[in-house]
């Protein structure tokens, strides 16, 4: 799968380690993929995902060192063999959670290329919604034919027929919450200069993307409740042209804009055009309720307004 970016090169992006003071590497750029999931609770939707999550698994597993959970605690794959996830699914009623991490990390406060993670809320009096992702190296996809990402992600839209979702280029840190929110003031430079740079914790965002989408990426799926606030799916193709590919899935679509992915670069006013294009296009269904991006800013950084100017940056 070929990857050009401008004036970056895929090797020139996997060079690049955030570090902290301990040496740690605790983040990198990467492809990640979100998918955010309704009805969560019910079996088939879980059962969906942990098959998902499993083929991830075959693609990657040398690369994969520990898993867990909040009720599985953490485990190391070298000494406690993963159980199947059906059968951590099967005894759940819908009134219980499911949640499994699985990374390539062999310590909480350093980043991996490869993860995989979810969480599926049990059924609740109020609406929430779920989430599946996971994150490749680029070396990994350049290895593979082309089109591999967008068949994987579409193939994963087509079993879960997520209520909306995003995938491109992402910066990925640890996937243990503290350890990712620590990185936080490292990554601000990347992320304030790079657009096409997703920024991820879906465990916290999803609960303010209910009602609106996060925003868009290379990727971008929507499902028909969407659609139908922006006039349908055949409207909204029909102001797109050519560099912009349209993938069905039940219940939705998941939009490419443009052959490639793009990192864009605001310093040199460098916001990629295919996705500024399809941003303001859906600009009218995304959430306003997403108050903190990112938490722990630099000094002199407003949270609350980076985040405003972040979720806006292709406008």
């Amino acid at each position: 799968m070929e990857i050009p970016l401008q004036g970056f090169t895929p090797k020139d992006l996997d060079k690049i380690k955030i570090k902290d003071k301990d040496n740690h590497i605790v983040a990198q750029i990467g492809m990640m993929v979100t998918l955010y999931l309704e009805n969560a609770y019910e079996k088939q939707c879980r059962l969906a995902v942990g098959q998902c999550i499993e083929e991830y698994m075959a693609l990657v597993r040398p690369h994969l060192k520990r898993y867990g959970g909040e009720k599985l605690g953490v485990r190391k794959f070298s000494q406690t063999p993963i159980q199947p996830l059906a059968e951590m699914i099967e005894p759940l009623n819908e009134r219980q959670f499911f949640e499994i991490i699985i990374t390539g990390s062999e310590t909480d406060e350093e980043s991996s290329p490869y993860n995989v993670k979810t969480l599926l809320e049990g059924k609740r009096s109020y609406k929430e919604i779920g989430y599946l992702s996971a994150t490749f190296p680029l070396a990994f996809l350049e290895e593979q034919p082309g089109g591999f990402f967008q068949q994987f992600v579409h193939d994963w839209c087509k079993r879960l027929s997520p209520y909306h979702g995003y995938g491109g280029l992402g910066l990925i840190r640890s996937v243990y919450t503290g350890a990712a929110r620590r990185a936080e003031p490292l990554v601000y430079p990347l992320i304030r200069r790079f657009p096409g740079l997703e920024i991820d914790m879906p465990h916290s965002h999803s609960l303010y993307c209910v009602e609106g989408i996060k925003g868009i990426n290379w990727l971008t799926m929507l499902s028909d409740h969407f659609l139908q606030k922006l006039g349908g799916k055949a409207a909204l193709r029909a102001q797109l042209d050519d560099d912009f590919i349209f993938y069905d899935y039940p219940g939705g679509v998941m939009i490419q804009a443009g052959p490639f992915p793009q990192i864009g670069d605001m310093e040199q006013g460098n916001i990629p055009k295919q996705y500024q294009k399809l941003y303001r296009l859906v600009k009218s269904v995304q959430t306003d309720k997403l108050k903190h991006i990112i938490v722990e800013v630099p000094e002199g950084v407003n949270a609350k307004e980076f985040t405003k100017w972040w979720l806006h940056r292709f406008e």
